[in-house]
């Protein structure tokens, strides 16, 4: 089996929703793989945001369990592949010693030829439209980063 890690700042919003699609992904196309996830910038037991549980609820996702850790107490020997959410995080996981080609970044997809956001935006304190828009563009990109896999 394949163990995903995704990492976002606080462990509360992207990367636990990020975690939760990408293993309901993985069971539906029965793929042998499973996510896991940290936070760069958390305390280690935080709960999910209420916005975030309650965008994967509309989804079928429970989030209601989840518990925050802070990346630096993870075993990442135990991790095939470290995902983050912008170059700022991928940057950070590779100075604790994680090889460059074990790192992806997730984009999302650019809505005009304008748009030069990287990485999938931090809906933290945000209303439910943009934890909606977050868990939108985690799908696409998260159903981009499964065909490289």
């Amino acid at each position: 089996m394949k163990n995903i890690l995704f990492i976002c700042t606080g462990n509360t919003c992207r990367s636990p929703m990020a975690e939760a699609i990408f293993n309901q992904i993985c069971r539906e196309k029965n793929l042998d793989m499973h996510a896991s996830s940290a936070g760069v910038a958390t305390v280690d037991g935080l709960s999910a945001a209420k916005n975030a549980i309650d965008t994967m609820a509309e989804l079928g996702l429970d989030l209601t369990t989840h518990k925050a850790r802070f990346l630096p107490n993870v075993k990442l020997s135990n991790y095939d592949l470290f995902v983050t959410m912008n170059y700022d995080q991928a940057t950070l996981v590779e100075s604790l010693g994680v090889p460059h080609d074990m790192i992806r970044v997730l984009q999302k997809a650019p809505t005009d030829k304008y748009d030069i956001e990287i990485g999938i935006a931090d809906p933290f304190g945000s209303d439910m439209a943009q934890y909606k828009k977050c868990a939108q563009d985690l799908r696409e990109s998260i159903e981009e980063l499964i065909k490289t896999l």
